[in-house]
């Protein structure tokens, strides 16, 4: 059995780091009105028992501030090695971290840019739920595991070959091929239950920049791809959220209500263009770029 108790993870990057990622991508890897959104949809849907924040550095600002009171802050050393192997970026050390607490504890663990729509109550009585990310991989974005769950140490146990350079090995490769030799011992559910829309140019324009369509909505969450995503998610305001009529601004706008337009000091604007037309502009650049190398 799964307990209901939800995982998450920030605040691993070196606060220099993190604060010149602020300056480059508009407050994108500071604590936002996503962040907030995500934590919200996951305690109000799942119903946790429990809700564990793991963070090195704390994040600040009035995003955090509204989140805080709805989880438990745990404080962690985020690990420089494994098995003997360097671990460097603050992405693979989350990575080794969710492993370790999901052995110890077992649960949920959520990317916070994962937003909840349903309950998964109905995915608790398994060992161990994963959701395929296109035909061979399984995300490590959302994961369910009871407590020292077989397949998890397995695959805890596999990075004594970990290899920084391959980017996405350990994290949605290797799952996949490990969970093949485990059966119905690894519940694989489809792409649409947490990760369609993928994070392709033309999928992140159907959450965030084209008119709301209820099939873009996933299962049981949507994977938001924050990282692919940062032109239209950096710096939003509640305002803004309530006037864009896309799926992503249709499920985050239940969350906001009761907040001022510019709660957060976010920006509606970016070099003199509103907000959302400058995201779609850079979106279609993207497309645009992802055809021409498939061609």
């Amino acid at each position: 059995m799964i307990p209901k108790h939800i995982h998450f993870i920030f605040g691993l990057a070196p606060k220099a780091r993190e604060v010149s990622r602020l300056v480059k991508r508009d407050r994108m890897k500071g604590w936002g009105l996503v962040h907030y959104v995500c934590v919200r949809s996951a305690v109000e849907k799942i119903k946790p028992d429990k809700a564990s924040f793991y963070l090195q550095n704390e994040p600040s600002g009035p995003w955090w501030d509204l989140t805080k009171p709805l989880v438990d802050i745990v404080e962690i050393r985020a690990p420089d090695v494994i098995f003997g192997r360097p671990v460097n970026h603050y992405a693979h050390k989350a990575d080794v971290v969710r492993l370790e607490r999901l052995i110890q504890h077992g649960g949920i663990y959520l990317d916070a840019d994962v937003l909840v729509h349903e309950s998964f109550d109905s995915l608790l009585d398994h060992s161990v739920v994963m959701g395929l990310e296109g035909e061979d991989g399984l995300c490590n974005a959302v994961m369910l595991a009871e407590q020292g769950a077989p397949f998890i140490l397995e695959w805890y146990e596999s990075y004594r070959s970990f290899d920084e350079a391959e980017w996405s090995r350990h994290s949605v490769i290797l799952p996949f091929q490990l969970a093949n030799s485990y059966g119905s011992e690894v519940h694989r559910l489809p792409q649409t239950a947490f990760f369609w829309p993928t994070w392709r140019g033309k999928d992140i324009y159907l959450m965030y920049g084209a008119k709301m369509k209820p099939e873009v909505r996933g299962d049981f969450a949507n994977h938001l791809w924050e990282q692919r995503a940062r032109d239209y998610l950096g710096g939003l305001t509640p305002g803004h959220v309530r006037k864009v009529d896309s799926a992503f601004h249709a499920w985050a706008r239940p969350y906001l209500y009761g907040l001022p337009d510019d709660f957060g000091g976010g920006t509606n604007h970016l070099f003199g263009m509103r907000r959302d037309i400058f995201a779609r502009g850079r979106n279609f650049l993207a497309m645009s770029k992802e055809a021409l190398a498939r061609d």
